[in-house]
């Protein structure tokens, strides 16, 4: 285990100060399962990234180290970005771009804090396309190279195919600014880092997330940064039902009754009256295409 990456890693990444004190002491704990650890990345990186393979192997280290096994996720995977930092800069994305990507770990580690109460990762099948360096952040926005998988579609004047290479957004819980403007700037940072990719076309982008259900300009107000997000995007197919996310806007009260859940935001107090409304909840899937100057 190279403690030294680590600290550099926590610091690149902007770890809060008690979370950095926290794995490192973890790091301490874990120094008789140096070869495990070793062993386990190699196993990791031999096998595709594979998380439910690599469990077994968290799940021993954590009991001998007396640790959480949402800690060693995210110690492991720290340790694990050592070599993932080779390949990305390996494929040019360079040093500004890794640290930027990999800072999606911190998010994780507040967001494991918040949810389980510790220090941690509680999302390890998330990180795969972060260790075959298809996903890179660009400003407010991540970016997931992908291809794909609906039937044919003309948005923005460019019909989509299945097969196409396209690229996903996901929008980390980075805490950044949200607004338009923020927005078009990393639309822009992405146009600039795939033209090479794009042979003199537009930027194509497929996010679906519940950030996109068009039931939810009924629950939050005009001026809300979400609800102009939605406007960014041409929205092609609805999923009714579901709140997968619901942790995402309630934390560790997620799971409680309607009437039990928290209001201390805005954001929390327009979704806890919609849910006792008898609200719906869903997702949404929205292509976005974007010529590298104006969203078409």
């Amino acid at each position: 285990m190279n403690h030294e990456f680590l600290r550099l890693f926590m610091e690149k990444t902007a770890f809060p100060a008690e979370a950095q004190a926290f794995l490192t002491e973890a790091a301490r704990q874990m120094e008789g399962q140096t070869e495990a650890m070793a062993g386990a990345i190699q196993f990791y990186y031999e096998n595709d990234f594979d998380t439910a393979l690599t469990q077994p192997l968290i799940e021993d280290m954590a009991q001998a180290a007396g640790l959480s096994p949402h800690t060693v996720w995210e110690l492991f995977l720290i340790f694990a970005a050592e070599t993932a930092r080779e390949d990305y800069l390996s494929q040019g994305a360079g040093e500004e771009v890794f640290w930027a990507t990999f800072a999606d770990m911190r998010y994780k580690v507040l967001e494991c804090k918040q949810v389980k109460g510790v220090w941690g990762n509680f999302v390890p099948f998330w990180y795969p396309i972060f260790f075959r360096c298809d996903i890179v952040k660009l400003g407010r926005l991540e970016y997931e190279t992908t291809t794909y998988k609906g039937p044919d579609r003309t948005i923005g004047g460019v019909t989509l195919r299945t097969g196409d290479r396209v690229r996903s957004i996901h929008i980390p819980s980075s805490g950044e600014d949200f607004s338009r403007e923020a927005r078009l700037d990393s639309y822009r940072m992405a146009y600039k880092f795939f033209q090479d990719q794009l042979a003199g076309g537009p930027l194509v982008c497929v996010c679906h997330s519940w950030l996109l259900y068009p039931e939810y300009k009924n629950v939050l107000p005009e001026s809300s940064n979400i609800v102009s997000f939605m406007g960014d995007f041409h929205i092609v197919e609805e999923d009714h039902g579901s709140f997968d996310d619901r942790w995402r806007v309630f934390g560790a009260d997620a799971d409680k009754a309607p009437a039990d859940l928290p209001e201390d935001t805005s954001m929390r107090r327009a979704f806890k009256k919609h849910l006792l409304a008898g609200g719906k909840t869903g997702a949404a899937l929205g292509i976005l295409v974007f010529d590298g100057e104006k969203l078409l």
